[in-house]
């Protein structure tokens, strides 16, 4: 069970890692959907180097994700937003190691066949590995928020929130940890952030104004 006053503490350090005007950012193609936190799939099998032109440098692959997040906050249509925040999620789960994206696909696995306390390990593995990929965070928080384990996806989505503030399915994981625990004023700021990025996530535009009738009353 969480502890509550930490849990505050620790949400508020989470709205604040996101700078202001910061660009929206978008989901697995299920997970949002149903409103329940879920490890996204694995992370796509590293290409062979390329033989007859340069490798694309990791700049490169920012800028496409800056573009595909600045339309995936302007997308209307449910089904273009999927296949955008899809993409947006390819490029994140590259991890820039063979290694690390092997581990992240044992993980899904292990996930699948609901071996959680393996895909954890396989996940701390990774992020040993690489400390600074904020998916493999993200994942992590993901498998600690299934196993109930809030304290430690807290400080999960802490660490991914750190170095990619704009990881929409981070702030949806927080936002279900806070209501979990009864903390529906943070929880509606956490939802709030998660929908900026990813405004047509189906069902959760209903859930944040009604959690925002009990929240904030209703307008004058």
């Amino acid at each position: 069970m969480m502890r509550l006053a930490p849990g505050v503490a620790l949400a508020a350090v989470l709205f604040s890692a996101a700078p202001a005007g910061a660009q929206p950012a978008p989901p697995p193609d299920r997970g949002p959907e149903g409103l329940t936190p879920i490890l996204p799939g694995p992370a796509p099998k590293a290409s062979p180097p390329e033989t007859t032109g340069p490798i694309p440098a990791p700049e490169a692959h920012g800028k496409a994700a800056d573009e595909l997040l600045k339309r995936l906050a302007e997308a209307k249509d449910p089904a273009v937003a999927r296949r955008i925040a899809g993409a947006v999620q390819a490029l994140w789960a590259r991890s820039g190691s063979d290694t690390a994206d092997l581990l992240v696909s044992r993980a899904g696995e292990a996930q699948r066949k609901a071996r959680l306390p393996m895909a954890i390990t396989l996940m701390d593995q990774v992020i040993a590995l690489k400390p600074d990929y904020a998916d493999g965070w993200s994942r992590r928080a993901a498998l600690r928020y299934q196993s109930r384990d809030y304290d430690r996806a807290m400080l999960d989505l802490h660490e991914t929130l750190s170095r990619e503030p704009r990881q929409f399915m981070a702030w949806l994981t927080l936002g279900r940890i806070l209501k979990d625990n009864g903390l529906n004023k943070p929880a509606l700021g956490a939802f709030r952030k998660a929908l900026a990025l990813y405004p047509t996530i189906e069902g959760l535009d209903k859930e944040v104004d009604e959690l925002a009738l009990e929240v904030e009353g209703r307008p004058i």
